[in-house]
């Protein structure tokens, strides 16, 4: 780490303690903020504007023109004697290079000028500068006013980029603005609610930022539960953003409510001192990407840049230099080396998706792997592959991508299953699609791999083939559901009301609406051609209705007398559930995973609660509660595998997820040390249900004030002890 990097992030950090870090300082409509070189007219961008803010703040200035000294005196004007600079630097990426053929002769263009290629730099050329604050400067003329745009110039602008980003953007009456990267969607109070129009501009600029990090634009991490360390992260660089748009836009900036994550910057800035300047990147890239407005033309465009830019790394030009690196440089492995590299010192980089030589190891031994020139980076196939990997999917080599499903274990599998799934596209630019049917992660692939220039007919070709086939997978999955649904409706409408049940007994709950197999063993049609048929359920196995929210059949859920589940294959899970008790709209409604979880919570608060099936599909349900009932009060119940690391604790972070999502509350099950209980039936087994009734009413107590009405009712309930009957066996509908 640099001493510049410590030197900016320590003063950060200080200002940050203090109240007065550059975004968390207010200014008013019309007023200049950003630094600027009234030399060049540019303003400072990135870390360099953070940072000068940053050195305004802590010297008092009131000018925010900053320039060098050599400027400084082309203007007539001269540095105060004893003044002490400021130091800053510019990061190069790309460069110019020669192009050369195949015996290293460059290569001419068409009007017999040596031609030359742009690339990328693995290792940017850092260039600094001392720049100097007008208020150290003498002789400089009076710092000229910005023209300040009217009210309605503001506004219209504004607006513009509001609607020129195409964003969905609801309006509901309330306090509460946030952006929800499930639905990918923002929601924002009423116009009216607002106390100027700056205000509600300022706001909806903010949340357009968090807009951008979609996987689709310029595809930053934030799928992370409100209150985690990444969350905060992501809320500085909409942050820093709004300060930025603020005074580009003559909008103003207040920080609000986002100074409540001081603590968690803090902390950040204290494990990585180089947070500040990615966030500060992050930060220009959002201003100049909604500035520029062109949010629909950022996926040609892509193609076309990529077809112009080869991808090369900075070439190692002499032997010497192999034998160590003091900086990292990167390596192209193909996915059955991997282990070889590691063991060589590489390590993998998360951000880059590629293995890299950290500074100080020894290079010779790992030089069959440096990137060439002008070589692409690594084989879509081993991309595809770390893909898989990263959301628990187990495969033995390489995926194959023939366009086809394919089935393969997650992590955590019993010998012989198989809960993963993927497709592989190679035709193109390759693509995937990638299942964890265990979790409830469902997501797709793209390689980030050049594409080949094209022509527009043939883009258009491509495109076109592209959704076409999206549609035909779409259209097979959707009737593969609705073939197997109507196969379990069938046993579902002749199976008999369950009374008792070996798995009830053993986990203390009621039958609420199930009913037990009757039909014997029913077989379901293969998901691919060369698998046999499943055999689901069984004579006598308990049966858990699966419905969407609309109350539509999907299919149910089969328990053994051992408690082994299994669900039908080719059947719809996400977004399917089974509720206990009645919902009554705006009243609350309380979400959990598993059946005996669900049921040990409803009989023990009285309260309609979801079962939801796994962690994966929490928060899809709760959102599609949310949606149907947003005047209700939304409560996860969630598992805690508290004797596991939180990275490990799944149904914890989907739990927390979930909640997030739809500004619900969140309840764990607590247990004494040594316990190896996960949820709250666990808990009552543990302890009995006059526990888990004590844990819920202490929990429910401390959920914010603005829910007194469901605190109240809840409480009552609790109080009461109250148990329902079973309910009635669910309606069917198809």
């Amino acid at each position: 780490m640099s001493d510049y990097a410590k030197t900016v992030s320590e003063s950060i950090i200080r200002q940050l303690q203090e109240g007065t870090a550059p975004w968390l300082r207010p200014w008013q409509t019309g007023e200049r903020y950003l630094p600027f070189n009234p030399t060049t007219g540019n303003a400072y961008k990135g870390i360099n504007a953070i940072w000068l803010l940053s050195i305004t703040e802590a010297r008092g200035y009131g000018d925010t023109r900053w320039m060098t000294y050599k400027q400084a005196s082309s203007l007539d004007a001269q540095v105060n004697k004893g003044e002490k600079g400021t130091m800053i630097q510019f990061w190069k990426w790309h460069d110019e290079i020669l192009k050369r053929d195949d015996e290293g002769k460059p290569v001419l263009d068409e009007n017999g000028n040596p031609a030359k290629v742009l690339i990328r730099l693995q290792c940017p050329k850092v260039r600094t500068a001392i720049v100097f604050n007008a208020q150290q400067i003498n002789g400089l003329p009076a710092i000229e006013n910005k023209a300040l745009l009217t009210e309605w110039e503001r506004h219209l602008e504004a607006e513009a980029i509001l609607k020129d980003s195409q964003a969905r953007i609801e309006h509901v009456p309330g306090n509460r603005a946030f952006y929800r990267p499930s639905s990918d969607s923002i929601t924002l109070p009423l116009r009216e609610q607002f106390p100027t129009a700056d205000n509600y501009y300022a706001t909806a600029l903010h949340e357009l930022g968090h807009w951008t990090g979609h996987e689709s634009r310029l595809n930053r991490d934030i799928k992370h539960p409100f209150g985690s360390e990444a969350y905060a992260k992501e809320e500085l660089r909409a942050e820093i953003a709004s300060l930025m748009l603020g005074e580009k836009l003559s909008i103003g900036h207040d920080p609000g409510q986002h100074v409540a994550y001081i603590g968690s910057w803090i902390k950040a800035l204290e494990e990585d001192p180089r947070e500040i300047f990615r966030a500060s990147a992050d930060a220009e890239k959002i201003t100049q990407y909604l500035l520029g407005r062109e949010m629909q033309k950022v996926q040609s465009q892509d193609i076309e840049e990529q077809a112009k830019i080869q991808v090369p790394v900075l070439k190692i030009q002499e032997e010497s230099a192999l034998r160590t690196t003091p900086e990292r440089v990167y390596l192209d492995v193909p996915y059955a080396e991997k282990e070889a590299v590691k063991k060589l010192g590489a390590k993998w980089d998360r951000q880059e998706k590629s293995w890299y030589v950290p500074a100080g190891i020894a290079l010779e031994p790992l030089k069959q792997w440096l990137k060439s020139q002008n070589t692409v980076s690594k084989d879509p196939q081993a991309e595809f592959a770390s893909a898989l990997q990263e959301a628990g999917l187990q495969l033995k080599g390489l995926p194959i991508m023939d366009g086809k499903l394919h089935r393969v274990p997650v992590e955590g599998d019993k010998h012989g299953q198989k809960n993963g799934g993927y497709v592989g596209f190679m035709d193109g630019h390759p693509a995937g699609y990638i299942n964890n049917y265990k979790t409830g992660l469902e997501t797709t692939w793209k390689s980030e791999q050049p594409v080949n220039r094209l022509s527009d007919s043939e883009r258009l070709r491509l495109e076109q083939e592209a959704t076409q086939r999206q549609l035909k997978r779409a259209q097979e999955r959707e009737e593969l559901q609705t073939q197997t649904a109507d196969l379990v409706a069938d046993c579902w409408l002749n199976a008999a009301p369950a009374q008792n049940h070996p798995y009830l007994d053993r986990k203390s709950v009621q039958a609420h609406g199930l009913r037990v197999n009757t039909c014997g063993s029913v077989e379901i049609g293969h998901a691919q051609p060369d698998e046999p048929a499943q055999q689901w359920s069984g004579h006598g196995e308990l049966l858990i209705p699966i419905v969407d929210i609309n109350g539509r059949f999907w299919g149910a859920q089969s328990i053994d007398d051992q408690g082994r589940k299994s669900f039908p294959r080719g059947g719809r899970i996400q977004g399917g559930h089974h509720v206990l008790g009645h919902i009554q709209e705006g009243q609350p409604i309380l979400i959990a995973e598993g059946y005996a979880t669900a049921a040990t919570v409803h009989e023990s608060s009285g309260l309609p609660v979801v079962v939801a099936f796994n962690s994966g599909n929490v928060p899809v349900v709760a959102q599609a509660f949310r949606d149907k009932h947003p005047a209700s009060t939304l409560v996860i119940a969630g598992d805690n595998d508290h004797s596991k690391p939180i990275e490990k604790n799944v149904g914890l972070q989907k739990a927390q997820e979930a909640a997030q999502k739809v500004d619900g509350h969140l309840l764990l099950p607590e247990f004494e040390k040594g316990s190896t209980g996960t949820d709250w039936n666990d808990l009552a087994q543990e302890k009995g249900k006059d526990a888990v009734r004590l844990q819920l009413q202490v929990g429910i107590s401390l959920i914010k004030a603005q829910a007194k009405p469901f605190i109240q009712q809840v409480s009552s309930a609790l109080e009461a002890k109250v148990n329902l009957t079973p309910t009635k066996p669910q309606a069917l509908t198809r």
